[in-house]
């Protein structure tokens, strides 16, 4: 796509401007320093931020992956952003949003780069055996019901890791995997839009063919994987993503196990 080239600063109105009748264009939010856009996005969303609100940053102070880890956060440099969502479902179908902001921002990049991300699940993106972002997904249930979801994405743009403090796995950029910088701008709005026609069609429950996307794209089907829950560790070979979203592995003896969750290491 056409874009500002300007690769130096998020520009709301442009995103706004570009994103245009998006529900997505309604009600971005945007600061120059937040501690973290999805502890700003849960607080938005308890007192009753719309469908669609955005949370973008230039820089976090206090950027959160899964269990509690640090997100290294530098500024001017990376995509740092939170979704609103109030959609209809269960709570055990959340882990389809997950997925689908995969997809969404495997979308954008190869769209804006060239560039062909893989999903580590169960909320990872990885650029060869490096890591290029992650994803992560926080909801609120009320009398059973999905209350809101707040979807998150932390995305290596033109930033080079090798000079960033405190990494504590191999990571990697666009920048870095390409060789050019791109626009933050413009590839924010690609993700947005293809998340949009996804999110779309969770909810009418029109989602059969993104089983099979989810499992192309993952990176560690067919792998020796272990897998460390908050109750045990499980060595076995990656089969497939569910329908949820949930990780299949197959024991030593053939026998099949599904994980909704946990923390994977593959041997590569």
């Amino acid at each position: 796509m056409t874009d500002d080239r300007n690769f130096s600063s998020l520009q709301p109105d442009l995103i706004r401007n570009k994103l245009s009748k998006s529900i997505f264009a309604t009600n971005i939010v945007f600061h120059e320093t937040v501690d973290s856009t999805n502890t700003l996005a849960k607080d938005l969303a308890a007192h009753g931020a719309a469908d669609g609100t955005i949370v973008i940053s230039e820089e976090q102070t206090a950027g959160k992956g899964r269990m509690g880890r640090a997100w290294l956060s530098p500024g001017h440099s990376n995509l740092y952003l939170s979704l609103v969502l109030r959609p209809a479902i269960k709570p055990d179908q959340v882990f389809v949003l997950t997925m689908v902001m995969a997809l969404a921002t495997i979308d954008g990049v190869e769209a804006m780069s060239g560039l062909g991300p893989k999903i580590k699940w169960p909320n990872d993106l990885y650029a060869g055996e490096r890591k290029l972002g992650g994803i992560l997904t926080e909801f609120s249930v009320r009398d059973k019901a999905v209350e809101y979801v707040v979807l998150g994405l932390g995305l290596n743009v033109n930033w080079n890791p090798g000079k960033g403090q405190g990494i504590i796995y191999p990571a990697t950029s666009v920048l870095q995997e390409t060789g050019r910088k791109i626009s933050r701008n413009g590839l924010l709005v690609e993700i947005l839009r293809s998340f949009e026609d996804y999110y779309g069609r969770v909810l009418a429950e029109d989602i059969a063919e993104f089983y099979d996307t989810w499992n192309e794209r993952s990176m560690i089907l067919g792998k020796p994987v272990e897998i460390k829950t908050t109750d045990c560790s499980f060595f076995g070979r990656a089969l497939r993503i569910d329908h949820k979203g949930a990780l299949v592995i197959e024991d030593d003896n053939g026998r099949e196990h599904t994980f909704l969750s946990g923390d994977v290491s593959v041997k590569f």
